[in-house]
């Protein structure tokens, strides 16, 4: 079972809501088992507000980041390829 890491906790309820939208679609759409080091953007609608968030795939979790905000470069996510 997958792992579902929801980093927009931190930042603020909206942000929240949204990390737990896109990771509901990203397990219906590849289940337990996706492709490891794979990114995928999600534009989710909450409360009228349209968040960017993005989904990195590692080996035993699916990780959600809302894109909420001027972010500094430590939080940046690693570049994979």
């Amino acid at each position: 079972m997958m792992k579902l890491i929801n980093r927009g906790s931190k930042q603020s309820p909206l942000a929240r809501r949204a990390c737990e939208s896109a990771l509901a679609a990203h397990h219906e759409k590849f289940g337990d088992y996706g492709r490891q080091k794979h990114r995928t953007n999600y534009t989710v609608v909450v409360d009228g507000i349209k968040v960017t968030v993005e989904v990195v795939n590692r080996a035993t979790s699916y990780v959600a980041t809302a894109m909420i905000g001027v972010r500094r470069l430590r939080n940046l996510p690693v570049q994979t390829h």
